[in-house]
């Protein structure tokens, strides 16, 4: 637990850990609500936008401070807009600052509806325009993209184009310096900077070099503004049409936290984006362009049915033949899957001990890179560490080897061609090839019975990744197919378990795991739960 000090809020004690910016213990500790364009959590602090500004106590009385910049000590005491006119007028100045030749581009701007300068202006500025009208706006951007507007206005740099996932409006920019500290400090790649000065300050790129990074799409959420916008997601949607859930990536064991932005309306309805959702202990508030791209696969080469020797067939009789297949066969290999969840898993053991001669097999033949250190650990098996945890062996190659001793092979969610076509053609000595996935796999094309099951995106359930921390995924409401179910269903149809949620599902991976004891989804939460290393009793675990 950190040291506590006291400060003094508005006339009020408040405790707050030692050494935490002022800012966090207005917003986490006092309740107070303190705007900043500038500041943000998991960057570096610039105190430059000066919307945060209170009044703190000083040797001759109190003076305005940004409580971005400045850390609590003991027994500082503190003025915010809640109790001092000044501030409250101060703020409101800023405020007419940062507008007055800010371009009224909200009916078509991206941001609206999430715009940090519509918020704040909501709630500290609400001021009269004192602008005359026959006074025109100065608006920012270099002389390279300048033009005249049809009334004749000196315009700055629209719709520039950054480099392969950014388009640039520069006279929209407040020149907060956010992405120009992500790029330099996270990304550890200095490719935006902020030219001229003043109120002429404008951001942008060096001269020929484009903005290209793994990440540089985090520009695009931290700018308070529409000066940075995603080109997947521009001119898409408007956000207030837009509903969310909480998951992480499960393409990479780090598990970075993310949200599922989607649209329900329309037939069956869409998703949209995925964003980053802040985890400190995770992924801060990052995620790679890579992972953020995932929605697009989710609509694309879906495998909606079912197969039977290469013909076309409803899920049910899919099911039904390899419920008979799997009666004839005297034994079977069971393949699980690090990309499946841990419910999915526990599901594809509880087969193996229905069938007489199964065997389970685990592990995958994808290459593990390295870490980035920021929001992908290098291991595209997202679940390894579940697998592990469920007593699944990693023993392809030993499958590999030793296909000829099975009559049958069941494979979830576990592209084997894709990864490693040459070990791989060994499994196809196997008479029945039973596959579940959710896309059109060169795994699926080598079945004699494949099952089409939901995505990542469309369960509930649980993975762990490689800090051991499991982590809750939640269903989109959004579904590629109205027949599809989620793989540890299906599989409890072909064993006859008869789970019918994922909590039965989840019970029995408990049951084969001792530091799963006493766990549930709600006590797990949205910000996940490091596993012990030996069971903690179901009282002081959060059973909810």
């Amino acid at each position: 637990m950190p040291e506590l000090i006291t400060i003094t809020v508005d006339g009020r004690e408040v405790q707050v850990p030692k050494g935490i910016q002022l800012i966090e213990a207005l917003r986490q500790h006092a309740r107070v609500e303190t705007p900043a364009f500038c500041y943000h959590e998991d960057l570096k602090v610039a105190g430059n936008c000066r919307i945060c500004l209170v009044e703190v106590e000083g040797p001759r009385g109190f003076g305005f401070a940004i409580s971005c910049h400045q850390q609590a000590t003991p027994g500082m005491k503190v003025r915010t807009q809640q109790s001092s006119e000044t501030v409250r007028l101060a703020r409101k100045g800023v405020m007419e600052f940062l507008l007055v030749n800010h371009p009224l581009d909200c009916p078509i701007c991206d941001k609206a509806g999430e715009c940090t300068l519509q918020e704040h202006y909501m709630g500290q500025g609400r001021h009269e325009s004192r602008l005359h009208d026959d006074v025109s706006k100065q608006y920012k951007g270099g002389a390279d993209h300048r033009f005249t507007d049809g009334k004749g206005q000196d315009r700055g740099g629209k719709t520039i184009d950054l480099g392969p996932t950014i388009i640039l409006d520069q006279e929209r920019c407040i020149a907060c310096s956010r992405c120009v500290r992500f790029m330099d400090d996270v990304a550890k790649s200095s490719q935006l900077d902020i030219a001229s000065r003043g109120d002429h300050a404008y951001i942008t790129t060096f001269p020929g070099k484009p903005l290209d990074h793994a990440y540089d799409l985090n520009t695009t959420d931290i700018c308070p503004v529409g000066a940075l916008t995603g080109k997947h997601f521009r001119f898409q949607q408007r956000v207030w049409n837009l509903k969310s859930v909480e998951s992480i990536d499960p393409s990479d064991a780090l598990g970075a936290n993310l949200t599922i932005d989607y649209n329900i309306s329309g037939e069956g309805g869409k998703i949209w984006r995925l964003m980053p959702r802040r985890n400190p202990d995770v992924n801060k508030s990052w995620i790679s362009n890579r992972s953020r791209m995932l929605y697009q696969q989710l609509s694309v080469n879906r495998l909606t049915d079912g197969i039977i020797a290469g013909k076309d067939a409803t899920l049910s009789d899919a099911i039904a033949a390899a419920v008979k297949a799997l009666a004839g066969a005297k034994r079977v290999a069971v393949v699980a899957s690090g990309h499946l969840t841990v419910e999915d898993n526990a599901a594809l053991l509880a087969l193996r001990d229905k069938l007489a001669g199964a065997e389970v097999f685990g592990g995958s033949w994808l290459p593990v890179g390295a870490a980035d250190g920021i929001a992908l650990s290098g291991d595209p098996v997202a679940n390894r560490a579940g697998l592990t945890l469920l007593g699944i062996p990693q023993n392809l190659d030993d499958l590999a080897k030793r296909a000829g001793e099975f009559d049958a092979i069941v494979i979830a969610g576990n592209d084997l061609w894709a990864a490693d076509p040459l070990k791989a053609a060994k499994l196809g000595s196997i008479p029945v090839r039973i596959v579940l996935d959710a896309w059109q796999t060169a795994t699926v094309k080598q079945a004699t019975i494949a099952i089409g099951i939901r995505a990542w995106a469309e369960i509930r359930g649980t993975m762990i990744n490689r800090q051991e921390r499991i982590q809750v995924l939640n269903a989109c409401p959004v579904v590629a197919g109205p027949g599809l179910e989620p793989a540890w269903r299906v599989v409890s149809d072909l064993a006859s378990l008869g789970w019918t949620n994922e909590t039965q599902a989840f019970k029995a991976a408990q049951a084969r795991s001792q530091r799963l004891a006493g766990l549930s989804y709600r006590g797990i939460g949205p910000m996940g739960v490091v596993l012990p290393a030996v069971a903690a009793p179901a009282a002081a675990a959060g059973v909810a």
